[in-house]
């Protein structure tokens, strides 16, 4: 049994919550989350409450995130609060003992992200960066593909990632706030997608960015607000150029997640709207669609038995399960967390990638992607 402690009662933990309890169904390793404690910093108790019930935690605890994860009767701490509250309650969690799970972007910059995972590595407890787009089934084929040779020597990835996250008052929500989540749409939307382009092809080394503020502070003080749209060009370690591309203030977008990588053998293709989908195309072959719902196939069978019934799609829902139950396992049975998922040193790789985009964005230059052990 794993007891979980989980700081966030909002969308995202909620997510998480949900994806716990559907891990336990599993037709591989079985595993047993229990969920013991949740934590909500905000005043928004009645949401809490209302989770609490909802989902089945045990106990409910506002403010006192210290008191609770010191309490060392925890197997793992999942941090779904926002990116300004992911450092400190993390690091007492893994001093007392728990592995970590926490929110993408690891923290509201790559200082704070190296910190991060220098102190959990030195607790020496088990620690995953959520990345979610990693245990989509046809991006992990695609990787598969990728490392198999089947496109050939890699020249070029590009992404695209475009919604409207305004809320429909006007006001602001701590995703906007440069001091409360760091890069804007570079952080929230940006780091999915560079985390895919190293997942897949390889690390980032060095980038040219721009971005675009077009939002106001009601309060007036404009400085204050962060990003929402940027597009970087960047070169990766293998030789492969990447474009990225991502707003979050675009009317017209419910969520666009478009993915695409070029080869000296073809083509692969991916759409968030299609994510059962790859589309592969081949030098005088045209386009030829992979539906990613076979029982040979990346999580193909983690439920229930693919062949009499179908084979049927798997949704975002079926994507943080999985995530869920690669943390629980590690934790349950030893398996190992990476390289499939990322862990905090992905997400401090990540962080570096993000400020050295804005950090371009400011100059005006190319700027290099300098790691830190």
């Amino acid at each position: 049994m794993t007891k979980i402690a989980m700081l966030g009662a909002g969308f995202i933990g909620q997510m998480h919550a949900l994806s716990f309890m559907s891990a336990r169904m599993t037709r591989d390793l079985p595993v047993n989350p229990e969920l013991t404690t949740l934590i909500e910093t905000s005043a928004n108790h009645a949401l809490a409450e209302n989770v609490a019930k909802r989902y089945g935690w045990t106990r409910t605890v506002f403010d006192d995130w210290e008191g609770a994860l010191a309490e060392r009767n925890h197997q793992l701490f999942v941090n779904a609060g926002p990116n300004f509250v992911h450092v400190n309650p993390s690091i007492v969690a893994a001093q007392a003992g728990a592995a970590i799970f926490s929110e993408k972007p690891l923290a509201s910059t790559a200082d704070e992200a190296h910190r991060l995972w220098k102190a959990v590595e030195q607790a020496d407890v088990k620690h995953m960066c959520a990345f979610v787009h990693r245990f989509i089934p046809a991006l992990r084929l695609a990787r598969d593909m990728v490392k198999a040779g089947e496109l050939g020597e890699i020249w070029a990835y590009r992404s695209q990632m475009l919604l409207d996250m305004r809320e429909p008052d006007g006001r602001l929500t701590w995703r906007f706030i440069r001091n409360q989540a760091g890069g804007g749409a570079t952080g929230d939307l940006g780091s999915h997608h560079i985390d895919v382009a190293r997942f897949i092809v390889g690390e980032v080394v060095e980038v040219s960015g721009r971005t675009m503020t077009r939002l106001k502070n009601p309060s007036g003080d404009d400085a204050a607000v962060n990003d929402d749209s940027f597009s970087a060009i960047a070169v990766l370690d293998q030789g492969a150029t990447a474009t990225f591309e991502a707003s979050r203030v675009l009317a017209g977008h419910a969520l666009t997640g478009r993915i695409e990588i070029d080869g000296t053998k073809g083509t692969l293709a991916f759409s968030m709207e299609r994510m059962n989908e790859l589309v592969f195309t081949e030098p005088n072959k045209g386009p030829r669609t992979i539906m990613v719902t076979a029982n040979t196939h990346p999580y193909g069978q983690f439920s229930l038995p693919v062949g009499i019934q179908g084979a049927h799609p798997i949704g975002w829902h079926d994507a943080f399960t999985f995530q869920a139950y690669h943390m629980l396992s590690a934790i349950e049975h030893g398996t190992s967390l990476d390289p499939d998922a990322a862990t905090f040193r992905d997400g401090y790789r990540v962080a570096e990638t993000v400020d050295a985009i804005l950090r371009s964005a400011a100059s005006r230059q190319v700027e290099n992607v300098r790691f830190r052990n």
